[in-house]
């Protein structure tokens, strides 16, 4: 949050955290968003895209990248993972991790369910002290030990990082969308990390390139990481922002795009909040849509929705799967009924189905 109000929030803060709380207290994204009325038509040559040469066909399948995974949710806590290398050791398709963006002026990324930093993060300078290392560390340590995981396993699956910023950005203080970006390329690594420039290879926008079906396929890639950041609870109860952490990156990703700067982007940018309809409308209508090609919302609502959500073109995030009527166990329920849960939310058009499940036969599932 970069607006000239967003400094007034501090003054607010204590009330916020009740907010934030209260809507953190269910796992996932489950802020509903308004119906729209519009859909944005964008359509693109299906030409191969630079995307597609480099890591194989285009999925062709009723998610994008023909295959549905599944993902953890709050996956540095440490009472569920005592460290994160124990939650990417799931094979977890995607892992989620919440950050505060200098947060009352920490002049920091943090990672915490609440300001600060608590997390299961390692100091950590090798792969052995991924499980030694002095816990509740900042995001660039969190990103570092993803990266010594992925050297000690070069071969792993696609893993994506769902980065909810708790507050959002912090552009005015030094802490916008450009410098998070600068924190991955630097601690992640840019090579390791698949973005927007891989995605949308020769075409105009990124959703010209989802609409060709310009998405790798899951197999292709391997060893590979795929970064959303989102707006987080705090930053959607906050009066004083409203620059939304998907609408900044969105601007992020046109600014960069006319530099010619497109491979210094690592991430894209996801909408919050099922909606049946395109929710691309509004502030996130106009040039934005094009650059918005990632959903993440309640996984109920998406099961309601007929077909595959928006064609099965787009990542989709569903989350809180254990509750989709008939609901089952949210940490550990049945090792088919969870993988019959991923099927069903897969043929709706879900990349990422997303719970608490932390039995590997499950976190490491995959349909396609």
């Amino acid at each position: 949050m970069h607006r000239p109000l967003a400094r007034a929030a501090t003054a607010v803060g204590a009330g916020l955290l009740v907010l934030a709380a209260a809507a953190g207290a269910t796992t996932g994204a489950t802020a509903a968003a308004t119906p729209a009325a519009e859909t944005p038509a964008a359509t693109a040559p299906a030409a191969a895209t630079s995307a597609q040469a480099a890591a194989g066909t285009a999925a062709q399948a009723t998610t994008a990248t023909g295959a549905t995974s599944v993902g953890l949710h709050n996956a540095y806590i440490q009472a569920t993972f005592p460290y994160l290398a124990d939650a990417l050791d799931t094979g977890a398709g995607m892992l989620e991790i919440d950050i505060w963006t200098n947060f009352f002026g920490t002049r920091d990324f943090k990672v915490s369910h609440d300001p600060g930093n608590s997390n299961n993060c390692a100091a950590a300078n090798t792969y052995p002290e991924l499980r030694t290392g002095a816990r509740n560390q900042n995001l660039a340590t969190c990103l570092r030990n993803i990266r010594l995981w992925h050297e000690n396993k070069p071969n792993h699956p696609l893993v994506v990082l769902k980065l909810e910023l708790k507050n959002g950005f912090d552009g005015r203080g030094g802490f916008g969308a450009q410098q998070l970006d600068r924190v991955i390329a630097d601690n992640l690594g840019a090579a390791n990390v698949f973005g927007p420039a891989q995605l949308k290879g020769s075409h105009p926008t990124l959703d010209a390139a989802a609409q060709a079906g310009a998405w790798p396929t899951r197999a292709a890639l391997t060893g590979k990481f795929l970064i959303l950041v989102e707006r987080g609870t705090f930053e959607a109860a906050n009066p004083f922002d409203r620059y939304h952490t998907d609408v900044e990156y969105a601007d992020r990703l046109i600014n960069a795009n006319s530099a010619g700067a497109l491979p210094s982007t690592m991430a894209f940018p996801a909408i919050n909040g099922a909606s049946q309809s395109d929710p691309r409308t509004g502030d996130r209508g106009a040039d934005r849509a094009s650059w918005l090609v990632a959903f993440d919302g309640d996984a109920s609502a998406y099961a309601g929705y007929p077909g595959s959500y928006l064609g099965g073109k787009y990542l989709v995030v569903m989350t809180d799967a254990h509750r989709v009527a008939p609901a089952i166990d949210g940490v550990n329920p049945p090792v088919p009924d969870a993988q019959a849960r991923v099927r069903d939310l897969a043929a709706k058009g879900a990349t990422i189905v997303s719970s608490d499940w932390r039995n590997p036969a499950i976190a490491s599932y995959t349909t396609g």
